[in-house]
């Protein structure tokens, strides 16, 4: 990216754009990681579903898994799946049987990860029927 391009797309940042906030961070990650970081979570707060699953990997990594699923059903909400099925993860401990109904559409409509989190769910409690099964629609 030119000097040029970078500019624009700070300003286009500073005029509150999400895609542009996220893409600038991404730009300046490694020579300013700081003011990437301002711009992501900037961008999460207004709805980017990419900035929005980067931070509720943050929070899920530091335990914090309440802000964590608030940013996980952001970057739901804008349709990416693999927030959907992080958020269906975390929301195991609070109601097992509604998330694994969550899962269970997310993995039935080819979503890659949610078979493999449902292989781990049920490798975890000994189910190897169901193991195998998720498994085998993971591959």
């Amino acid at each position: 990216m030119t000097e040029q391009e970078l500019e624009q797309l700070k300003k286009r940042a500073e005029a509150d754009e999400p895609a542009a906030m996220y893409a600038y961070a991404q730009a300046v990650r490694a020579t300013d990681p700081k003011e990437a970081n301002k711009y992501i979570v900037l961008a999460a707060q207004l709805g980017n579903p990419e900035a929005s699953e980067m931070i509720g990997d943050r929070f899920q990594e530091q335990g914090d898994l309440e802000r964590a699923r608030f940013y996980y059903k952001t970057g739901a909400k804008a349709g990416f799946t693999s927030c959907a099925v992080k958020m269906a993860m975390i929301n195991l401990c609070i109601d097992e049987n509604k998330a694994l109904h969550e899962l269970e559409e997310l993995a039935e409509s080819g979503i890659k990860s949610a078979c493999i989190a449902l292989a781990a769910y049920y490798k975890s409690k000994g189910n190897r029927k169901e193991y195998n099964f998720w498994r085998s629609l993971a591959k």
